[in-house]
């Protein structure tokens, strides 16, 4: 199964500075298991739509988006969120972290939502995605208001991929350190992975590239 993909996808929508709307006009896409594809954006926003559109949080205006074999767009709001909370990890353009929090309960924060089990049922899981991030064990139990930036970082993305998605959308995230760590998850786990990646030189370990002109 096709874990994502959509056809003649088409959305138009306001530019938050009143000119020209930003407009995603017929796309169509398939996204295998296990690859990384990049998105390299021009700056007119269309880019970040077409990924808000494939990670489910915007609705286009008009096509087709089947998700781990459901059409999505035919679901209804509750269902589809059900879906989207379970398939989808995100990155966005800043960590999001809650600062009084322990890195391990920053992390777990998806995977109690889904499990609804205690900080400890999920000890083993966040063992494992602080070793997949890069993060020492012993970072567990540290606040997070406590860690560099770049440790920032490394818990978003263990929080990401905490919950088993089978897609992660990285929507502008700038530390692009973390193209590799995604790329090594994805070709082991099957994860699809969605990396707006700019211009960054990791873009070239990916398995496609696609380019804002594409999204016409």
């Amino acid at each position: 199964m096709i874990p994502l993909h959509c056809q003649h996808i088409s959305c138009r929508r306001p530019a938050w500075n009143g000119r020209n709307p930003v407009a995603v006009e017929d796309f169509s896409g398939l996204f295998e298991e296990g690859t990384v594809t990049a998105f390299r954006c021009s700056g007119d926003g269309k880019t970040g739509l077409l990924m808000n559109i494939l990670g489910m949080i915007e609705r286009p205006d008009s096509g087709e988006i089947h998700v781990l074999g459901k059409a999505v767009l035919e679901m209804e709001n509750e269902s589809a969120h059900r879906l989207r909370d379970g398939a989808f990890g995100y990155l966005f353009t800043h960590p999001h972290l809650l600062p009084s929090f322990t890195v391990a309960e920053n992390i777990a924060m998806p995977y109690l939502r889904h499990h609804g089990n205690s900080l400890d049922s999920a000890r083993d899981r966040i063992a494992e995605v602080l070793e997949i991030s890069g993060l020492p064990l012993s970072s567990a139990n540290l606040a997070v208001a406590n860690l560099d930036e770049e440790s920032h970082w490394r818990v978003a993305f263990a929080r990401s991929i905490v919950h088993h998605p089978k897609i992660l959308v990285a929507v502008s995230p700038p530390a692009a350190f973390l193209l590799p760590l995604a790329k090594a998850h994805a070709t082991a786990t099957g994860l699809v992975v969605l990396w707006n990646a700019g211009d960054t030189p990791a873009v070239a370990a990916c398995d496609g590239l696609l380019a804002s002109e594409k999204t016409k």
